[in-house]
């Protein structure tokens, strides 16, 4: 396992367990369909089952809060998706574990437009902060970090025959892509109905995308 990634779930691991529950309070108002930019320090600072002011030992502001908390959160999500790609097993069926995480926690329309526009609204120097607070290295970094771990998954699909692309950056973008695709295509999908089609259809589509031009 790529070392710099372990260095950084270690980074993380050490944050203070009252600040992680301050992260994992936001996390639930919004899954609760909450718009972020109208949370409140005091329903926060409850929900994580701490007192305002102790919230205020951690963060000067609201918006500090929220910076920190989106970081954190997204982070998580990073975290869980590379340490399915690190299991045992082949790339088709971390694929679609992958996808039944996002499946579980997927956000609605209007959810996810709010932490849109909230992300938005905090600015560059929020969310620069926030970045600064968790990384052992700088945001560059960090970035071609996951990316590496993307690539090293897609790779396995081509060990495997699945996939005869062979430039590795379109590999790792059709990759992105298509996770993308499938946040978007499950927002407002209220049960498993149709849960199975949409991931086929996500799937079959990577593979198609990357034999294409090979074909």
């Amino acid at each position: 396992m790529n070392l710099d990634y372990l260095t950084f779930i270690e980074t993380m691991q050490k944050l203070p367990d009252k600040e992680v529950k301050i992260y994992y309070a936001v996390g639930e108002l919004i899954k609760e369909g909450r718009d972020i930019s109208t949370l409140k320090i005091s329903e926060i600072s409850a929900r994580a089952g701490i007192g305002k002011g102790t919230t205020y030992e951690y963060f000067q502001s609201k918006e500090e809060l929220i910076s920190k908390a989106m970081f954190f959160l997204m982070f998580v999500c990073v975290r869980s998706i590379l340490e399915i790609t690190f299991e045992e097993g082949c790339f088709k069926d971390k694929f679609y574990k992958i996808l039944d995480y996002m499946w579980g926690n997927r956000l609605d329309h209007q959810t996810l437009q709010s932490i849109i526009e909230a992300a938005k609204g905090l600015g560059n120097q929020n969310m620069a902060g926030a970045s600064m607070h968790f990384e052992c290295a700088d945001e560059k970094n960090l970035i071609l970090m996951v990316e590496a771990l993307l690539k090293r998954f897609i790779d396995q699909g081509v060990d495997e025959g699945i996939f005869t692309e062979t430039d590795s950056v379109y590999r790792k973008n059709v990759l992105c892509t298509q996770f993308i695709l499938y946040i978007f295509l499950i927002q407002d999908i209220p049960g498993d109905a149709d849960k199975k089609e949409v991931e086929d259809f996500v799937y079959n589509g990577l593979v198609n995308l990357l034999n294409l031009r090979n074909a």
